[in-house]
């Protein structure tokens, strides 16, 4: 009867410790997976105005490199593997902002050097902002650069540990807000000067997936003083990753980005000589549709139009003269600005937030182990965000994640061995539906989702297409097969929003 008793006792803690465990696992659950910013919600519809106000333009930077004087702190670097703590600054890391204003409606657009940005940091920085500052709308950019430190959680010391320093964190949030009050403080009377230029791939980027589809060409936006013509700002986009120096690299840099900017505003030296003359002014530089993947691999040769010099192999070398062929090409269209004066310019927003379903079992268990500490607006569903801005003939569609430049441009397939095996979703082409005529796309605007891959090229199950063996690198970083449709639904019909006459009721299809 003794051992019986025992044996019913030990069963009955059993039972009690097993419902515990439960209840911690469910606890931990509810509280990693809880909306960071509850009620948080945007349908914003800013029509341009009939009579703008002459165009005012603001630029200002604030630097975000990380402190590497604390041992027991170390720095993560964020892209490719964990456990890359960083060594040294090799140059500086920047929050760059441009704030517009038509006299109706100011928007402040702020570019980080990072890797990404969730839309919950997105919201404490708009939250941030002075209601003196009368900013209508804010967008985010990260640059997506591989050599800066981790603000997203998934290159820590080891794969169960965060790379996150909230101290480090914290600080870019305020970078980002003192930069926006500081562009709208400098606010100058501002004339425009938009320029769009076919780029040839090779020796720049490649692509790693096919249908091999870029994002190469390059958009400007030449902000200058109507008084002087003297250079106020410019907003440059193109489609790579920033990671030029490649995976040993243990320094943190602001990649190609940083050398673009540098070129523009001070020109290009060696030895003294003077190889390329700068502009001034504070410049933007806004990734494109990175996916699929575009990158400047350690098979791509970039020879350096200025110092004549070919760099292979992954190096800081080689991020500058990546930065130097782009540089080549936008420095002869700053020449053009002063050719003839633009008439005022109104500014158009739509901007909404919307659900997207999280089917990636990595993402989750990223979550709920505190690696990614963003929020959830629902069970497994993340609240992101969708924008399409107008300035004139120019727009720019805002895009929270990685898009396959083939949404972004055309090229959409069905190839056989998709795991659904349907026709393309994502079509008419994003830039097909923007309005005006100089299309900018803004990756990892206001939030990180991950890759946004065509439905009906999703392939995670065998047969792979295009005849591969191994399943295509994308999938595992991507929030699952519904977000691209939903990102290029929800834009499609902002871009049909957009170009409704006014007065007309679009539907909003949330």
């Amino acid at each position: 009867m003794k051992a019986k008793q025992i044996l019913k006792t030990g069963f009955r803690w059993a039972c009690w410790c097993f419902l515990g465990v439960v209840l911690l696992v469910v606890a931990r659950a509810v509280y990693v997976f809880r909306d960071r910013v509850p009620g948080y919600a945007l349908d914003l519809s800013i029509k341009p105005a009939a009579n703008p106000a002459p165009l005012r333009v603001g630029f200002a930077r604030v630097n975000i490199n990380p402190d590497l004087d604390y041992p027991k702190r170390p720095v993560w670097v964020a892209g490719f593997s964990q456990n890359r703590a960083a060594t040294a600054i090799h140059d500086d890391l920047w929050a760059v902002a441009c704030v517009m204003d038509d006299g109706q409606t100011r928007v402040g657009i702020v570019a980080l050097d990072a890797i990404g940005f969730f839309h919950d940091d997105v919201v404490a920085v708009r939250r941030g902002c002075s209601a003196a500052w009368d900013l209508d709308y804010v967008v985010v950019c990260a640059t997506h650069n591989h050599s800066t430190p981790d603000l997203m959680g998934l290159w820590g010391p080891s794969p169960f540990r965060t790379g996150v320093d909230p101290i480090y964190r914290k600080r870019v949030i305020q970078a980002a807000i003192e930069s926006l009050g500081a562009a709208v403080a400098g606010l100058a009377p501002a004339r425009l000067a938009a320029h769009h230029t076919a780029v040839p791939v090779e020796g720049l980027v490649a692509d790693s997936r096919q249908p091999l589809v870029y994002d190469s060409d390059l958009r400007v936006l030449h902000f200058t003083s109507p008084q002087n013509g003297t250079t106020l700002g410019t907003i440059v986009g193109w489609g790579n990753h920033p990671e030029t120096p490649w995976s040993r690299n243990t320094e943190i840099t602001s990649d190609f980005c940083g050398y673009l900017r540098d070129a523009l505003q001070a020109g290009v030296r060696s030895d003294e000589k003077v190889l390329a003359r700068g502009v001034g002014g504070i410049h933007l530089f806004i990734n494109g549709a990175v996916g699929g993947l575009m990158t400047t691999s350690p098979g791509v040769t970039v020879r350096d139009p200025f110092l004549q010099t070919d760099h292979k192999e992954p190096s800081h070398g080689k991020a500058r003269a990546l930065g130097h062929q782009l540089a080549a090409r936008v420095l002869p269209l700053l020449e053009q600005t002063n050719a003839s004066p633009t008439s005022p310019l109104a500014l158009g927003v739509e901007a909404r937030t919307l659900l997207v379903p999280v089917e990636n079992l990595g993402y989750l268990a990223a979550s709920y182990l505190g690696l990614m500490d963003r929020g959830y607006a629902r069970w497994r569903q993340i609240r992101t965000e969708v924008a399409l801005l107008t300035l004139g003939e120019v727009s720019f569609a805002c895009v929270p994640g990685e898009i396959y430049p083939e949404i972004v441009n055309g090229g959409v397939e069905a190839p056989v061995g998709g795991d659904f095996q349907i026709d393309p979703l994502e079509i008419p082409p994003l830039r097909q539906l923007m309005p005006g005529q100089v299309k900018f796309v803004f990756g990892l605007a206001n939030d990180e989702i991950g890759y946004l891959v065509p439905k009906s090229q999703w392939d995670v199950q065998p047969p792979f297409t295009y005849g591969r063996e191994k399943r295509p690198y994308g999938e595992v970083n991507s929030c699952g097969p519904e977000a691209a449709v939903l990102v290029h639904r929800h834009l499609s019909e902002l871009c049909k929003r957009a170009t409704a006459p006014r007065n007309v009721a679009v539907d909003p299809g949330v």
